[in-house]
């Protein structure tokens, strides 16, 4: 794990000349692997031999570390461009935010770990503090597993894209796929049958106020060959039970096929009417599919210099009508009442899971013109609407763990769209409170980056 720091050029300093490319080194979300498993042990040439393998490994160790950063980024919105509104519509924000890790292993297989997030926004007086992640690791006899506490489960294989998990409260995000993720109260239980087949148990006591609230999934994991699959479920008292399939598989030519979906008649989630009232899924089968395929192509001497991924998602649950400009047209009810639309940004709308139909597509060049320059290139696109998502990220590594970045990032589409909205309060407030909704057309970031 390693500890990033984001130093925007406007909060640090930097001159313009120091910020010539970066190699972003974020840490990552946290494998189950990582969690229950020892670190390595490397030992020189015939000291296996005479060295107690296993008392080594059996050794209590304490790790601190985490991510920090900041960054500042600057936005122009479609009207400024177009000549219809002034700068004061452009927006600046400088951010500070990051992780602070403790992993404690203890002899037993026994193991403790936080996870604090932190993080300020410059101009907001309240700084962010969040408990991440805490849990406790232990085992029976080494063949069956616990997880108790706060934590995130890594179930799935979609890239961007988990419709299989039912459980975490934080999904991936677009612009940081590797970013630690807020996690859910439970208990997990792994049982390890043998290496071709595992068990997974989950139960979810997040946001539990009586024994109803309790929800239960269950997770199947096979190795046929070189073919992973496994088998899901979800269920809560009174609410739609969810199923789920997944895989992983290599294919002709290097190339690695994932895929998973859910299925249910009905979902426990509720989306919103063009009314602006609650709208429960009930009585239609909601299938969502995700699917993709990844390869790594060696060039110039250098393996794995250029990774490729790209995924596709079917969200049989998504809206067919345009809900932005929906919504804004409603009329505004008075305080304490949210504004229509802002009341589904707020509690029913998620980045990604919008629409009917999805593609995204990320490719990363390492060792760029053979020095230690990293660029990585996304694009996400929204089908059903015809909105999407396009970013360039340069990243220098002038020393180990010392990163600098600049992100240009453009929204692309017609107005009112899902990825060309930005709804924000008119200035001054007015009573009730109106809102604008600006097409944001360029983002660019520029910041640096530290681990340790």
């Amino acid at each position: 794990m390693r500890i990033t720091l984001l130093a925007g050029v406007l909060c640090l300093g930097l001159g313009a000349a120091a910020l010539l490319g970066a190699q972003e080194q974020s840490a990552p979300d946290q494998s189950e692997e990582d969690f229950f498993g020892s670190a390595p042990v490397e030992a020189g040439k015939g000291e296996a031999e005479v060295k107690n393998l296993a008392e080594t490994l059996d050794q209590e160790r304490l790790g601190l570390s985490g991510n920090l950063e900041a960054s500042g980024t600057y936005l122009l919105t479609r009207e400024f461009l177009r000549g219809e509104k002034g700068q004061e519509d452009n927006e600046m924000g400088l951010m500070v935010q990051g992780d602070f890790l403790v992993d404690e292993r203890l002899k037993k297989g026994f193991r403790a770990f936080l996870d604090l997030g932190l993080g300020t926004v410059v101009g907001q007086p309240i700084p962010l503090l969040l408990l991440k992640e805490v849990f406790v690791d232990f085992n029976a006899a080494n063949v069956v597993y616990f997880r108790a506490g706060k934590q995130v489960l890594q179930w799935g294989v979609g890239y961007l894209w988990n419709p299989t998990d039912l459980v975490n409260v934080q999904r991936k995000s677009f612009t940081d796929l590797t970013a630690l993720r807020e996690g859910v109260f439970g208990l997990r239980t792994d049982v390890v049958f043998s290496k071709a087949f595992h068990l997974f148990t989950f139960i979810d006591l997040n946001q539990v106020a009586d024994l109803s609230d309790i929800a239960v999934a269950a997770r199947a994991e096979f190795l046929l060959g070189s073919v992973e699959f496994g088998f899901s479920g979800w269920g809560k008292y009174a609410e739609t039970p969810v199923f789920g399939f997944d895989l992983s598989a290599p294919l002709f030519w290097n190339l690695s096929l994932h895929g998973e979906g859910t299925l249910s008649w009905g979902y426990p989630v509720d989306k919103m009417t063009v009314a602006g009232a609650p709208d429960p899924v009930r009585d239609q089968l909601a299938p969502r599919i995700a699917a993709g395929l990844s390869r790594n192509f060696d060039s110039g001497g250098i393996q794995d210099r250029i990774m490729v991924n790209t995924e596709f998602y079917y969200n049989g649950l998504g809206y067919k009508e345009n809900m932005f400009q929906v919504l804004r047209e409603l009329p505004t009810p008075p305080p304490p009442d949210l504004p229509p639309l802002t009341d589904f940004i707020d509690n029913y709308y998620h980045s990604g899971d919008y629409g009917t139909w999805y593609g995204a597509l990320f490719i990363t060049i390492n060792r760029l013109f053979k020095t230690n320059l990293t660029l990585n290139l996304s694009g996400l696109g929204n089908f059903s609407d015809l909105s999407f998502i396009t970013l360039a990220e340069l990243d220098y590594a002038p020393v180990n763990n010392f990163t600098l970045v600049l992100t240009v990032a453009s929204f692309l589409g017609p107005d009112l769209r899902e990825y060309t909205t930005l709804a924000r309060p008119v200035v001054p407030a007015t009573v009730p409170p109106t809102y604008s909704l600006s097409g944001s057309s360029i983002s660019v970031s520029l910041g640096a980056k530290v681990a340790f």
